[in-house]
């Protein structure tokens, strides 16, 4: 039976509603940022402000795990953010441990068992993480249908589809309409396709309210179509000989870049645009939000970055230099995608009172539940949700 964490947050109090005490709390003082009165402590546990350093920003501090700084490269704090820092250490060894076999089988001739293992290595760790954080709640087949199978679905039909349709253009020697096919047409029916699964769950499923819902449905339905439509263009190779023929280093850089770098990339865009959409139901200010969690500015990223890749994989001949062009994109991208749930979930949305003592499920330090831990600022909205306890009615 999987182990349950401390209840890492409460919902909003309903006026009347008395809060549990337990033992002496820390003075009150005013936040002069969002003018509430909090707790005294490094964080403003309202809207998130650093109170020592008057800093709204607090980009020392990312909000999903503060001991981190908003510009730092990690796949797992960034797209794993409801991973509390204890658990994500497996997490990060799966990962490193799924590259260094890639490239001992490929080392080894083992080509076809290095691309699976290359494709499948993200797709399994996020629905391994789905479980462990619990995003689905209680409709875990609703969540995981809608976003990885649907996502698999989609990606194998485009597939089949768009690499017809490219390579009978350029059978017919139509080189500038396969260009603008395979460089601009692709990548943004891709990049749309893989939206649907988190929108239909946007539409019929209020109760997924939180940015970081979307977020979560957004780079699984990413993973699940970057699965089958990888899955479908190199089938030749794992249908092939189990010892294969060719350069070790360039079967390595094709498949890194085939299963890690274009999923991690459709992840980070996907993840992006679905987490700004979510933040038009949860944000109650619609005025003054940071302009890089809007929903245009995610949509000119995500598909000026899927755009500009292709064509930049059409352009540039030299295998090194394209998979180190993409693994530049694939880094900033995921700096983007930091900012972005650091800044959504600064998001002032609905006023919290000041819940019971509790411990934080970052630091452990027994504080007043609020929508920001007091002493480390690390925002409850970013707890898994099985260990925050939220178990809430089906919605139609």
């Amino acid at each position: 039976m999987k182990e349950r964490g401390p209840d890492r947050r409460q919902g909003p109090r309903r006026a009347g509603e008395t809060a549990a005490r337990s033992g002496d709390r820390p003075p009150l003082v005013t936040c002069p940022h969002c003018g509430s009165t909090v707790p005294a402590g490094d964080f403003c546990g309202h809207c998130g402000a650093h109170l020592t350093s008057a800093s709204t920003s607090r980009r020392h501090a990312f909000a999903a795990l503060p001991s981190e700084h908003v510009a730092h490269l990690s796949i797992v704090s960034t797209l794993f953010p409801h991973l509390a820092h204890r658990r994500g250490g497996a997490f990060r060894w799966a990962l490193v441990s799924g590259g260094a076999a890639v490239l001992l089988l490929a080392a080894l001739h083992l080509f076809a068992p290095a691309a699976v293992v290359a494709i499948f290595l993200l797709p399994v760790l996020y629905l391994l993480y789905l479980y462990e954080v619990e995003v689905y709640e209680d409709e875990p087949w609703l969540v995981i249908g809608a976003t990885m199978v649907v996502g698999a679905a989609l990606g194998y039909g485009f597939a089949s589809f768009s690499g017809g349709a490219v390579s009978q253009l350029n059978l017919t020697g139509d080189k500038e309409n396969a260009f603008a096919l395979a460089g601009i047409a692709i990548p943004i029916i891709a990049q749309a396709l893989m939206l649907a699964g988190p929108l239909f769950l946007y539409v019929i499923r209020g109760r997924f309210r939180e940015p970081l819902d979307g977020l979560s449905f957004g780079a699984a339905s990413a993973l699940g179509f970057t699965l089958s439509s990888s899955l479908t263009a190199i089938w030749p190779l794992i249908n092939g000989p189990l010892i294969g023929n060719g350069a070790p280093l360039d079967w390595s850089l094709r498949l890194l870049r085939t299963g890690i770098l274009v999923a991690l990339v459709n992840a980070s865009t996907t993840g992006i645009v679905a987490a700004a959409v979510w933040l038009q139901r949860y944000d109650r200010r619609r005025a003054g939000r940071p302009w890089a969690t809007t929903i245009l500015a995610t949509l000119i990223v995500a598909v000026g970055a899927q755009v500009i890749l292709a064509m930049l994989s059409l352009v540039v001949s030299d295998l090194v230099a394209e998979v180190a062009i993409r693994l530049v994109a694939t880094l900033a991208l995921l700096l983007y995608v930091r900012l972005v749930i650091h800044e959504a979930l600064l998001v002032e949305g609905a006023e919290h009172e000041i819940g019971p003592d509790a411990p934080c499920p970052e630091c452990h330090r027994i504080v007043p539940t609020m929508a920001f831990c007091p002493a480390c600022g690390a925002a409850r909205a970013a707890a898994s949700k099985q260990g925050r306890g939220l178990r809430t009615g089906r919605a139609g």
